[in-house]
């Protein structure tokens, strides 16, 4: 949980934080507060949709702090859980984000908090 804050951090801090995405930052530093990550999740949901014709990179965005409030109420319970590879989808969504992302600085933030970069693509 504290890696999947790591990237969510990494991710929003070039791009401008929402109320939403700082919650989703609160959640994840703080263990006491993970058993409230259904909460968090259904109000980053409720500000994505408010936000439809944001940019893809806030989509994304907002797509990882609600993987931060599913992971994190998986962690802490209670049932009923959240889809168990919830935590295996913020890496390539932190991937997807790095790509279209122009800010190189923000990019290696995300590589960084990632642990490992992926592999160039091969040209020819």
């Amino acid at each position: 949980m504290t890696w999947a804050g790591r990237v969510l951090r990494a991710a929003a801090d070039g791009h401008g934080r929402t109320p939403e995405i700082e919650r989703a930052l609160e959640l994840a530093a703080d263990r006491d507060r993970w058993s409230r990550g259904r909460e968090v999740f259904e109000l980053v949901r409720r500000g994505s949709a408010a936000e439809e014709q944001c940019a893809q990179e806030q989509r994304i965005l907002f797509r990882l702090a609600e993987l931060v409030g599913k992971v994190a109420h998986n962690e802490a319970g209670p049932p009923p859980f959240f889809d168990q590879h919830a935590g295996w989808q913020i890496g390539p969504l932190a991937w997807q984000l790095a790509i279209v992302e122009p800010d190189p600085a923000v990019r290696d933030r995300i590589a960084d908090a990632l642990g490992d970069r992926p592999p160039l693509p091969l040209d020819g």
